[in-house]
């Protein structure tokens, strides 16, 4: 089974999946307004998806322009060799960002004005030391998610 066709692949019934939409070429991130009950287990494309639809917002609200919809900033695709260009592209940006980050920067309340969260009311810090463990919390489960992979498409021995 080739990368892209893994990303898609339900771990377990019911999963919360990358879907395409009625325009051509077009996905989106499954997701409901309030959590679902029990919580779906998702696919390795949605936990990408979602720190990647994570990062380019807060990104945005930071050191963008600010104006663009967190629901509108990332590109969504099936094939997994683009996806993951396009978030470590994104995670590259990031990173280049908050280096050139002055210490007063780090210290300000509402540096970040990212409207989903907490950003505006939080030093900075904050914000970077919040994202980082999101990103690890996220990759590891996406870590798991391929060992279980790896491990129901190997043969019983």
């Amino acid at each position: 089974m080739g990368a892209g066709i893994r990303r898609l692949v339900d771990p377990a019934p019911g999963p919360g999946v990358l879907t395409p939409t009625v325009r051509p070429g077009e996905w989106l991130l499954d997701g409901a307004p309030d959590d679902p009950n029990p919580t779906p287990i998702t696919t390795i494309a949605w936990r990408l998806g979602h720190l990647h639809a994570d990062f380019a917002a807060r990104w945005e609200w930071t050191f963008g322009a600010r104006r663009r919809s967190p629901a509108l900033l990332v590109d969504f695709s099936p094939s997994a060799r683009v996806a993951l260009e396009r978030f470590w592209a994104l995670m590259d940006r990031r990173r280049d960002s908050v280096a050139a980050t002055t210490p007063e920067q780090l210290d300000t309340p509402s540096f970040s004005q990212y409207p989903w969260g907490s950003d505006p009311e939080e030093p900075f810090i904050s914000v970077i030391w919040e994202a980082n463990l999101e990103f690890i919390h996220h990759m590891a489960e996406i870590a798991l998610l391929r060992d279980l992979w790896r491990i129901r498409s190997t043969p019983a021995r």
